[in-house]
C-alpha cells in the first residue's frame, strides 16, 4: 500500500484508533455543583453583599467623624481605608468564583468555569492576608495614640512587625504552592513538569495561618476594652461600648471555624462544597474584624442608638461631674443660677465622635485623665455689659 494513499485516507477518516487527540475542550466537560454547594454558594453570596453593605456604612460613618466638623485624620485611618479597598476586592473576587448564584443556571457549569473559580480563588488569598494585616494594623495604629506606657506600645510596634511578616509569608505561600503558577488551578494536569504542595502541605499552612489569626484576634479585640476601666463614665455604658469593641473576638471564632475545615482539606469528595465553606469564612473573618476596627471610632452614633433604645441616657457621660462648684451641667442647654447672672454650657469637643472620647486620654504616668471645657458667661447687673470666659480644668 501506497503510504501517502494511507496517510491522505487516516486523515480523512480522523487519527487513528490510540493517536493522541489533543487535550479535552474544558468548556465541553460539565461539572455541575451539588446541591449542597450549590445552597453554600447563595448562602455564601447572601452574606458577602450584606457584610459589605455594614461594612461600607461603618467605614463610610468612620471617616465622616474622622473628617467633621474639624479634620483629624490619623495614619491608622488611611491604612483602614487601604483595608476597606483589599476587603472590597476580595469580595468581589470569592462572589465571582460562584457566577451562578446570581441568576444563573447551575446545570450549565463546566469544568472551565470550575477552572476559572479556581483561578480567581488563588488570586484572592494574598489580598485576604494583606487585608488582614491591614486591618489589625489600623487596630494598633489607634491604641498607640491612646497608649503612652512604653512597654504596651512596644509590644504594638511588634504585633504590627509580626502582621506584615505574616502577610508576606501568605503572599509567598499562595504564589510558590505550584511552579509555575497557574498549575494551582490546572485540574486536567496540562501544565508539564509542574510543582505543586501537596495537601497535606496545603492544610498545615491553612492552620498555621488561622491559628496565628485567632491568636492576634483575640489580643486586638480584647486590648481596646482594658481601656474602658480608666473612663469615668455609667458602667451600664462602659459595658455595652466593651461588647461594641470586642466584636474582633467573632473574627477569631471564623478562624477557629476555618482552621476546623481547613484540618479536613482534601478528605472529602464534595471539592467545589470545600472552597466554598473556606472562602465564605475567610470572607466573614475579614468582613467582622473591619467592621470590629470601624466601631470604636463612631461614640456618637452609637451613643444616640443607644438612647434610642433606652441603653442609656442623655446625660449618662455628665451625671459623674454634675455636682461641682459650677452647678449642676447637663448635655445640651446648660444651667443657670437662680437669678440667672451666670450661665453655663457644656462644649461638645471636635473630636468627641472618635475613639479619644470612648477610651479618655492617658496621663504621663498611663492613668486616664478627665478634662472638662465649659464656657462662662456673667451678665453684669444692669445688663449694660457681658463678660465670657472659656475656663478648661482636669478633673
Amino acid at each position: 500500500m501506497d503510504p501517502t494513499t494511507s496517510g491522505a485516507s487516516g486523515s480523512a477518516s480522523g487519527p487513528p484508533p490510540g493517536a493522541f487527540a489533543g487535550p479535552p475542550d474544558p468548556s465541553l466537560i460539565p461539572s455541575v455543583p451539588t446541591d449542597a454547594a450549590n445552597t453554600a454558594a447563595h448562602s455564601f453570596a447572601a452574606a458577602a453583599v450584606t457584610l459589605n453593605i455594614i461594612s461600607f456604612i461603618l467605614f463610610s460613618a468612620r471617616l465622616w467623624t474622622r473628617s467633621f466638623p474639624v479634620f483629624h485624620m490619623g495614619w491608622d485611618d488611611y491604612v483602614i481605608s487601604a483595608a476597606w479597598v483589599l476587603v472590597l476586592t476580595n469580595s468581589i473576587l470569592l462572589i465571582l468564583t460562584v457566577p451562578y448564584t446570581f441568576g444563573g443556571d447551575p446545570s450549565t457549569f463546566t469544568l472551565a468555569d470550575v477552572i476559572y473559580s479556581n483561578k480567581l480563588a488563588v488570586l484572592s488569598q494574598p489580598i485576604w492576608a494583606w487585608s488582614m494585616a491591614a486591618i489589625k494594623i489600623s487596630v494598633a495604629g489607634m491604641l498607640l495614640r491612646l497608649e503612652q506606657r512604653k512597654s504596651v506600645r512596644h509590644f504594638l510596634w511588634v504585633m504590627i512587625a509580626l502582621q506584615v511578616i505574616v502577610s508576606i509569608y501568605g503572599t509567598l505561600a499562595a504564589v510558590l504552592q505550584c511552579i509555575p503558577l497557574h498549575a494551582a488551578w490546572d485540574l486536567l494536569g496540562l501544565v508539564a513538569d509542574a510543582k505543586c504542595w501537596s495537601k497535606g502541605a496545603i492544610r498545615v499552612n491553612s492552620i498555621c495561618i488561622a491559628s496565628f489569626n485567632i491568636v492576634t484576634d483575640v489580643i486586638f479585640a480584647l486590648m481596646p476594652v482594658t481601656f474602658l476601666r480608666k473612663v469615668q463614665i455609667p458602667l451600664r455604658e462602659r459595658i455595652v461600648i466593651g461588647v461594641l469593641m470586642a466584636l474582633g473576638i467573632f473574627a477569631s471564632a471564623a478562624s477557629i471555624v476555618k482552621a476546623t475545615m481547613a484540618a479536613n482539606f482534601g478528605l472529602t469528595e464534595d471539592p467545589n462544597l470545600e472552597g466554598i465553606q473556606m472562602g465564605t469564612w475567610s470572607l466573614v473573618e475579614e468582613q467582622v474584624a473591619f467592621i470590629a476596627a470601624c466601631i470604636p471610632c463612631l461614640r456618637k452614633p452609637f451613643q444616640q442608638v443607644l438612647q434610642h433604645f433606652g441603653l442609656t441616657t442623655a446625660n449618662a457621660s455628665t451625671k459623674k461631674t454634675g455636682a461641682t462648684g459650677y452647678g449642676r451641667m447637663n448635655g445640651t442647654s446648660g444651667v443657670s443660677n437662680v437669678n440667672g447672672a451666670i450661665r453655663m454650657k457644656s462644649l461638645t469637643s471636635s473630636r468627641a465622635q472618635s475613639e479619644e472620647d470612648i477610651l479618655g486620654s492617658n496621663g504621663q504616668n498611663g492613668e486616664a485623665e478627665i478634662w472638662r471645657t465649659t464656657e462662662v458667661r456673667v451678665d453684669l447687673e444692669g445688663g449694660n455689659s457681658v463678660r465670657e470666659e472659656t475656663i478648661r480644668e482636669k478633673i
